[in-house]
């Protein structure tokens, strides 16, 4: 079977295997910094809820591989409660019957050979992104340096503004070069409001903001000397609007699709709106487009159209810089997926939280009744993935959850806190619009 980052469709039909791909575009997997192995650790538990969100995406010829631990007593029920929650929302899902269950570690491996045992069974292996992780399965060297190119902050950093495309200022070194005449007097220039950036690992793990060359220093410390840093000024937000949308980049078009708003609390990534008044202009919309035309120079191409996200920001005089693509998935195309299926007019937003699952029952209960369609109230709820892991937080196993609340946010947090507690979906009670 071909294997990438497709863009969903009815076109072709879909073995999704999508596990936590990110660090080992760049690194090997048997050589990580601790910090390394607790993010990689980490990614892969939260990409179990990519899984399931998966079956609400596909179709009902699809398959769908996801961990084994969806087997367990603990898990099995409410496996199938999602997809009654799917079945209710949408008119095609991947039926219980098209998954195949695999290890949390070796997933791949396990995939690779379901997949050869039924080679029958789709036309594409559709991964969250082309990676080290699955090269078992894709086996091809070249789609592996493609996306080494397309997915690099240091690739883009060096070859986007050639191609015509704004982004903000940046300068890469090493660490060793942290101490640098350069390095001082870029965050001299910025006034100290500046963004590290490393290679690999995916969102807030390998971005964050500094304000000295001793903090950039404190932030790369467990690394070796020749480890890759961008330092990049720190756009203002409160000039600023980040925002972020999908290109589906086929060998016949490139199309513009999904485009949302971050929303930030308390200094990070939290969620997203989807809503009918974020929109890009033309203007803006043709840029975005040159982003897809780069990505397609460099290969990162196909007949099926391969999914790439573009992370951006729009001033109040209506400047746009680009900031970072990622040739793969993105986590916001599965809501908004899900939600272009969905006859709704209401503002969306989805983000990831945690709950005790102690509190599962009560949790899907809350979903069940506030169901999308279903529900006549202020808002509504839609569920889109969830764990099969244990989250240890405070001496409590809470799992991830993954859902949007449409409509009032503020009326759906007080429903959750009254219903559930404040414990469930904790996050959700500090994201404001």
């Amino acid at each position: 079977m071909k294997a990438g980052s497709f863009f969903p469709s009815a076109k072709y039909s879909s073995l999704f295997a999508m596990a936590g791909d990110d660090c080992s575009l760049f690194f090997d997997l048997e050589n990580l910094t601790e910090k390394q192995k607790a993010d990689h650790l980490s990614n892969v538990e939260l990409t179990a809820m990519l899984q399931i969100a998966s079956a609400c995406i596909g179709n009902s010829h699809d398959h769908l591989a996801v961990y084994d631990q969806y087997k367990s007593p603990l898990w099995s029920s409410t496996l199938r409660q999602y997809l009654d929650f799917y079945e209710r929302m949408v008119d095609q899902v991947i039926p219980l019957e098209n998954f195949s269950y695999h290890p949390k570690f070796d997933f791949y491996e396990s995939v690779a050979a379901y997949a050869n045992k039924n080679r029958d069974i789709a036309d594409v292996v559709n991964f969250y992104m082309t990676s080290g992780s699955n090269a078992v399965i894709h086996q091809n060297e070249e789609l592996l340096r493609v996306n080494r190119n397309v997915n690099s902050k240091k690739h883009f950093a060096e070859n986007a503004p050639n191609f015509g495309i704004p982004c903000p200022d940046t300068i890469i070194v090493n660490k060793s070069q942290l101490a640098s005449q350069k390095v001082s007097e870029f965050f001299s220039k910025y006034q100290n409001k500046i963004m590290i950036k490393l290679l690999g690992l995916a969102g807030a793990r390998n971005v964050a903001a500094v304000s000295s060359v001793e903090e950039a220093h404190r932030y790369v410390a467990e690394y070796e000397d020749t480890m890759v840093i961008l330092l990049q000024e720190k756009l203002d937000l409160t000039y600023f609007t980040e925002m972020t949308v999908d290109l589906c980049i086929s060998e016949d078009e490139i199309k513009i699709a999904n485009t949302r708003k971050i929303l930030f609390a308390e200094g990070l990534w939290v969620g997203n709106l989807i809503s009918e008044s974020v929109k890009v202009s033309p203007q803006h919309q043709e840029t975005l487009i040159n982003v897809g035309r780069y990505a397609r120079h460099h290969g990162y191409v196909s007949s099926e159209g391969s999914n790439c996200g573009i992370d951006f920001f729009i001033g109040k005089n209506g400047e746009i810089s680009v900031t970072e693509i990622n040739a793969r998935w993105t986590g916001g195309l599965f809501p908004a997926e899900i939600l272009s299926q969905i006859d709704n007019k209401r503002d969306a937003v989805p983000f990831f939280d945690v709950v005790p699952i102690e509190k599962k029952d009560a949790y899907t209960n809350f979903i069940d009744k506030h169901l999308v369609g279903e529900f006549e109230g202020d808002f509504a709820a839609l569920p889109i993935g969830f764990g099969c892991f244990p989250i240890p937080i405070e001496g409590t196993d809470h799992f991830y959850t993954w859902q949007a609340a449409i409509g009032d946010l503020a009326a759906f947090k007080k429903a959750k806190n009254k219903e559930l507690g404040n414990d469930v979906m904790p996050t959700a009670n500090i994201i404001e619009i």
